[in-house]
């Protein structure tokens, strides 16, 4: 287990020297959904022991995990082109994984609490959704929710999750 933890922190290192801003994230507006216009990797990572590790095989994939907590992993596997995924973990020990083999996709996982486990496996072309996990319970949402900051006021009253 302790050699599986570090493979993933050193996966997270190598993508975090290689990352960017997240501008090349795919974006909603009042148009409708934007795809990635280029390949770009984005990790932040605040506490002890996060892992992440991602992997892009195409062109114009876009990948951010965020992690803000101890012991959390993310894991990001995308084939074909202008894919978008998205990870943000508040807590501890949570594992999330997006997984997308197709184009034009955009999805996420949002977890808040802790010892939590989702994932998304979108597989063909112009797939939208994620999942928002709390110790509380679990809720899909719409892609178009997948950019939003759940530490933003509001978040949880647009997704229709009481008491947050």
């Amino acid at each position: 287990m302790m050699n599986a933890r570090l493979k993933l922190v050193s996966l997270a290192l190598i993508a975090a020297l290689g990352a960017g801003a997240a501008e090349a994230q795919g974006r909603y507006d009042r148009y409708g959904y934007h795809a990635p216009t280029e390949s770009k990797v984005d990790v932040q990572q605040n506490g002890r022991a996060n892992g992440v590790a991602i992997a892009q095989n195409g062109e114009r994939n876009a990948a951010a995990v965020r992690q803000d907590g101890v012991a959390n992993t993310g894991m990001i596997n995308q084939a074909g082109t202008a894919n978008d995924a998205r990870i943000r973990q508040y807590g501890k020990n949570n594992d999330a994984s997006v997984t997308q083999v197709g184009d034009n996709n955009l999805g996420c996982v949002v977890q808040v609490g802790k010892n939590l486990s989702a994932g998304v496996i979108q597989v063909g072309n112009g797939l939208s959704g994620g999942v928002v996990q709390t110790n509380k319970g679990a809720y899909a949402i719409p892609g178009r929710m997948c950019s939003l900051d759940p530490a933003n006021r509001g978040y949880w009253n647009r997704i229709g999750v009481k008491g947050y």
